[in-house]
């Protein structure tokens, strides 16, 4: 195995251990998603510390999806 697709498979598991205990930290909306449909002033992140973890949240997930597109074009 190549060392660029071992060094991509360490960094996706610390990616993926890291966005699934940011998903776990935030605190948990009691109106659920319909809620936020109909106005989008809190969609896109919050203010103060929630606010930050959904922005640290955002970009996880975001590594997340590049990282597997780009393990997926490593693998071929």
């Amino acid at each position: 195995m190549p060392p660029i697709k071992i060094l991509a498979l360490l960094i996706f598991a610390a990616v993926c251990i890291a966005l699934i205990l940011f998903v776990l930290i935030q605190q948990p909306k009691q109106n659920g998603l319909s809620s936020s449909m109909g106005t989008g002033k809190d969609f896109f992140g919050g203010r103060g510390f929630e606010g930050g973890l959904v922005k640290i949240t955002t970009g996880l997930g975001a590594a997340f999806l590049l990282i597997a597109l780009m393990l997926r074009f490593l693998s071929t």
